[in-house]
């Protein structure tokens, strides 16, 4: 029979367990006892020293000596060193008097014993390997036996539940709580983003993988990848214990973890047998939601376009689409747009990183954002947010700002070089109106690239149009040309200077100004001299015939490296 232990069966044959077996009534053991606990997994024949190239581990060797007859004293000790590198279960040995120095060579087996916590058993030299062999064999074959019996009884038992109807949540849950009967712990599921999405009684609500987390091979096949970590709880008094994780991917953008704690009861053989039964389950049921909500997605981000671009033919025709929607017709709207910036690089070196980075931002902006129409592109989130009239604009910018300080905090746990700019369209009424929100939206998140206006207390970028001022009058050029006569030719001589010194004076120009005319401050943040500084502020003047002290012509300048920047971006 199979051991317990926590409740439920653990699969395997121990060298303890096989002394109880009758063939080895007469047995003696003659060292190792710390190994009894052993698990058995296979038995062999010792017939000729190189045998220890085809042992996997967790086999009882059985020999006579006669492979060792003419082997030096240095390569036994060098063959059982390899044996205990291979992890073997127990040693049974048959003392005959064909074999030289066997008393020798019984002693330094008895010391490897000790050292290894390996078992050494003698029995009777009269008794055949055969004899020996098969109960052994017999017993390992009847655990198979019973291993297979069991996965077929957690497959059916999962494969069962695929068949109950009910919403894809419940469908998780059903799994996860079989799962838990069968393996005596709690066990939760998470997404790529380690969002909690389902769970048992008592399991964890948060995870993260540390860096001490080891591979975890199961006791076989498996298509899945296995880990392992230690876990402090803290519930009612600290306890360590150990916490396993299944990890898969469902689709190409999607990753999903299985987090099992062993808080309750020790993790056994049959564990994993349950465990892979619950992932496969768990990964169809999840493909099946994944691949709705995926044409869900499609299906509204095809709606939203057309209501942001206002591709509608006639009033009827949009109402019937946002009906689809499930958002009121003359309700008051907002459009936000979302992108990521990175400090180091400016961008994203790799599609698929963008991609999946993009893929968290819309999960963070879903999370903290609750009932709101979400677009997802490829390089920027847009979100439809409706506008309750009773919310005072302060505290709605106050909420605002406090969401996506919350978003910021999510991508950084993922990439601190990412940061969070998000554009922010006047308030609308009506679905209608939409598309005026959303260019004013698209509108102020270019301007974050412009001005560069970061808040001195946050991490992320935000820009209201109606805080825009005169520069609402600029986005509504369409060309390069009407933009250029916003430039006074002061600046324009800068911008055509022929030599190389150009952007370097343009640059310093930019920031002299940003920094409110401070050549200290302007020197550090160039990393430059403050004399450097001084002469290139000098050489700009000369250029350009600037009156640094006149606040009008300053301004107008300010106003024109805005609207070249507005034009360099026209042109890319």
């Amino acid at each position: 029979m199979p051991r317990k232990g926590g409740g439920k069966y653990i699969m395997g044959l121990s060298v303890e367990e096989m002394l109880e077996i009758d063939i080895f009534s007469g047995a003696k053991l003659l060292g190792g006892a710390a190994g009894l606990g052993n698990e058995i997994k296979g038995a062999t024949i010792i017939e000729a020293p190189d045998i220890v190239k085809f042992i996997n581990g967790g086999e009882v060797l059985l020999t006579r000596f006669y492979a060792f007859q003419f082997c030096t004293s240095e390569e036994f000790d060098g063959y059982f060193r390899e044996l205990a590198q291979k992890k073997v279960s127990a040693i049974v040995i048959k003392r005959g008097n064909d074999v030289d120095d066997i008393e020798e060579k019984v002693k330094y087996i008895l010391e490897f014993a000790q050292e290894y916590a390996v078992p050494v058993l003698e029995v009777s030299f009269e008794l055949s390997f055969r004899e020996i062999l098969r109960p052994i064999l017999e017993r390992l074959f009847n655990e198979e036996v019973r291993r297979l019996k069991y996965f077929k009884t957690t497959h059916d038992n999962f494969t069962a539940l695929s068949f109950l109807r009910g919403s894809g949540e419940d469908s998780l849950q059903k799994i996860l709580d079989v799962l838990e009967k069968l393996i005596g712990n709690p066990a939760a599921l998470f997404n790529q983003n380690m969002d909690y999405l389902a769970g048992t009684e008592g399991s964890a609500q948060k995870m993260a993988i540390s860096d001490n987390a080891e591979e975890y091979q199961p006791q076989f096949y498996s298509n899945y990848t296995y880990l392992r970590q230690k876990v402090t709880l803290t519930d009612e008094k600290p306890k360590v214990c150990y916490q396993y994780i299944v990890k898969w991917r469902i689709m190409y953008n999607r990753r999903v973890y299985l987090v099992i704690t062993a808080s309750k009861s020790h993790f056994g053989d049959m564990d994993d047998i349950a465990i892979e039964n619950a992932v496969t389950a768990l990964k169809q049921e999840m493909f099946r939601q994944y691949t709705v909500e995926e044409l869900e997605e499609k299906f509204q981000n095809d709606i939203i376009t057309q209501i942001l671009n206002g591709n509608f033919h006639s009033r009827k025709e949009l109402e019937r689409e946002v009906k689809r929607l499930g958002i009121p017709v003359d309700a008051n709207y907002r459009v936000l747009i979302f992108k990521l910036w990175n400090e180091c690089t400016g961008g994203f070196e790799k599609l698929n990183e963008q991609f999946k980075f993009y893929s968290i931002l819309r999960d963070a902006v879903v999370n903290e954002f609750g009932d709101v129409r979400v677009r997802n592109d490829v390089d920027q989130v847009i979100v439809i947010q409706q506008i309750y009239p009773e919310q005072k604009q302060e505290d709605y910018r106050k909420e605002l700002k406090e969401t996506v300080e919350k978003i910021q905090k999510r991508i950084c746990q993922k990439n601190k070089n990412l940061k969070v700019r998000a554009g922010v369209g006047k308030e609308v009424e009506g679905v209608f109106k939409l598309s005026d929100s959303f260019k004013e939206a698209r509108d102020s998140l270019e301007f974050i690239g412009i001005f560069k206006e970061r808040s001195a207390e946050q991490n992320h970028h935000i820009v209201f149009f109606s805080d825009m001022g005169i520069f609402k009058l600029l986005c509504k050029a369409d060309n390069p040309e009407e933009l250029y006569e916003y430039i006074p030719e002061s600046l324009q001589k800068l911008l055509h200077y022929k030599k190389q010194q150009r952007q370097e004076l343009i640059l310093t120009l930019n920031t002299y100004l940003d920094r409110n005319q401070n050549l200290t401050k302007t020197a550090q943040e160039l990393f430059i001299h403050y004399k450097t500084a001084a002469y290139r502020i000098d050489r700009i003047v000369k250029i350009t015939g600037i009156d640094m002290n006149n606040a009008s012509e300053v301004l107008a300048v300010r106003i024109g490296l805005i609207v070249h920047r507005m034009i360099e971006n026209m042109k890319r």
